[in-house]
């Protein structure tokens, strides 16, 4: 029996929550289609800089509660906790841009990263003044337990988007704001103790809290905490969190700060006040200055029941800077500031279907690449159809490989990817190559989601730019060798991980480099046998790997340790059923 909530379907939960928001902020332009909020009049905004940010959905208010004057331009969002798609990622990006330029403020997470990081690419084609900053402000995961994932972003991101924000209103150029950005993204750090965790849409609670433990280290989409700890007084957590807080960015007497506390949804108003007054008290007898402090529901994890503390250290240089940003005001309705926030001594109803809103894929570049011949063209499409059809068997073995590590859908993402590739067969341009990796990669991005789905994407749309930019002299093989090693480069570019870091690359990476060797000296059946063999083994080492990248860099090693990778493992159902084609073909 699922959690009692109030929702009408789960698969219609993020379009009507948006679509709540902008009925109580009429203002605000809602993109259906799109999941993009935007800011109103944004089209007259010539001059000013836009910036943009969003994520998962399950963190209201963020981030359409902080679109405004003064804060966010649009804000773009996903699924409950999975990154949105490319294609609304560049929707946004393509509704506010200007001769002024766009920021992008990026929350760090893989899926996140990858998805901004295509649309990115994709609008720069048209607009170059478009810059992105990536944002990771938690302080409670040891440096030497992060791996290669890095800090997540959390409630802390709001500094910089108030800061930015507000300097592009002021009509600041882009290279300034993003200079300030950088400069923030170093000076905050956050952290969370959650009290009990929450339940996704339809389902039951993701951790299971004994009822004297909490834990510390908590990140916004229901994993465990960093450790366990028994409950103890307000003052006794505070003083833990902020102890780490201040090892961090190195606070000492006489510094000054600002200060975020965030509600993860389910804490009562009651206990923030208390976290709040504990927060002032032990900051001030350490002689640090609060000059600001704001508090509300404003990154949730749901219903979960916990709070993070986000400290901005204002640097002495650009301490006036960042407080007048951080009390100019702002149209977005969630910012916690007001006239109030300061010391005391310082003293129409529009409607936007979606008919409205051209489901277009603008700046899709129109590859020129070189025509397979009918029996080439015929051995592509019989590699795609045995290739989703390994996939689609396999779906419950990759599902058990990845709930150690994550929310066991690995083989469900990619049974999506197989069976949308299945039903789009007869429409792809399998004569094309270039084209078919670009209709991949747009079926990758609006049919798989999240991390996979973006990874795919990613694969794709690099491998496409190889080929279109290859000479066709060379030979397939090598073409296709280059594309790999390109797609290869493009996963490891935007999503921090790298061969070893238990993924899908320690699959991809050695069957790329086999393929490669061997063409020059062998025959290409013996190429495409020790291609698989070196996808089996570098999966198979992924046995005592420990994870660096992903969402699986948050989990004990412990929970999947004499597993292989599931991604590494769907990577070689994929690659053996491509072979068996080849093979057959060739013997």
């Amino acid at each position: 029996m699922s959690s009692k909530q109030l929702i009408n379907s789960v698969d219609t939960t993020v379009g009507e929550t948006l679509s709540g928001l902008c009925c109580a902020y009429p203002k605000l332009e809602h993109h259906q289609t799109k999941n993009v909020v935007l800011i109103a009049n944004y089209n007259n905004r010539k001059n000013k800089v836009s910036i943009i940010s969003g994520g998962g959905s399950g963190h209201e208010p963020f981030a359409a509660g902080f679109v405004g004057t003064g804060m966010l331009t649009a804000s773009v969002a996903g699924s409950v906790f999975a990154a949105p798609p490319p294609n609304h990622i560049l929707h946004a990006l393509n509704s506010v841009y200007n001769d002024a330029g766009t920021l992008a403020v990026i929350p760090n997470y893989t899926g996140d990263c990858l998805n901004f990081g295509i649309a990115i690419e994709k609008a720069r084609q048209k607009h170059p003044k478009i810059s992105e900053i990536i944002i990771g402000d938690d302080c409670s995961i040891p440096k030497s337990d992060q791996g290669r994932a890095g800090k997540r972003g959390l409630v802390g991101i709001l500094f910089v988007i108030k800061i930015t924000g507000a300097m592009a209103e002021r009509g600041n150029g882009i290279d300034e704001i993003l200079y300030h950005a950088k400069i923030l993204a170093d000076c905050i750090a956050t952290y969370g103790v959650g009290l009990r965790s929450c339940s996704l849409p339809g389902q039951n609670m993701l951790v299971d809290m004994p009822a004297d433990e909490i834990e510390i280290g908590l990140g916004v989409h229901g994993e465990a905490g960093y450790r366990r700890i028994k409950i103890k007084k307000a003052s006794e957590v505070v003083g833990i969190l902020l102890e780490t807080i201040s090892q961090t960015l190195s606070l000492l007497s006489n510094d000054s700060v600002a200060v975020l506390v965030n509600n993860f949804g389910g804490t009562s108003q009651l206990e923030q006040g208390i976290v709040i007054n504990e927060i002032v008290t032990q900051l001030r007898s350490k002689n640090i200055k609060v000059c600001r402090i704001y508090s509300g529901v404003l990154m949730t994890s749901l219903d979960a029941a916990g709070i993070h503390i986000s400290i901005l250290k204002l640097l002495e240089e650009y301490k006036k800077l960042y407080i007048d940003c951080l009390d100019d005001t702002t149209e977005a309705p969630c910012w916690p500031g007001c006239a109030y926030s300061l010391p005391a001594l310082n003293c129409i109803d529009k409607k936007f279907s979606s008919a409205q809103v051209p489901d277009t894929k603008d700046f899709k570049k129109n590859f020129v690449g070189p025509k397979l011949n009918e029996r080439e063209s015929r051995i592509i499409k019989e590699c795609l159809i045995n290739a989703c059809k390994a996939i689609i068997n396999n779906e419950e073995t990759l599902n058990t490989l990845d709930r150690g590590c994550g929310d066991g859908d690995c083989g469900s993402t990619h049974k999506k990817l197989a069976d949308n590739i299945l039903k789009s067969m007869d429409t792809l341009s399998t004569s094309y190559p270039v084209s078919l990796l670009t209709e991949l990669s747009e079926i990758a991005e609006e049919c798989m989601g999240g991390t996979s789905g973006a990874v795919y994407s990613l694969m794709f749309t690099t491998a496409a730019s190889a080929l279109a930019d290859s000479e066709a002299e060379a030979g397939w093989p090598q073409l296709w060798a280059q594309a790999w090693r390109s797609a290869i480069n493009g996963v490891i570019k935007y999503s921090k991980a790298e061969p070893g870091d238990r993924t899908m690359l320690d699959a991809l990476n050695p069957a790329c480099a086999a393929f490669t060797d061997q063409l020059t000296h062998a025959e290409f059946n013996v190429v495409i046998k020790k291609t698989v063999d070196a996808a089996k083994l570098g999966c198979n080492l992924t046995k005592q790997m420990i994870p660096k990248a992903g969402r699986a860099a948050y989990v004990k090693q412990s929970k999947f340790l004499n597993d292989v990778d599931a991604g590494a493992f769907g990577a070689v159902i994929w690659i053996n059923a491509i072979a068996e084609i080849l093979i057959r073909e060739i013997e």
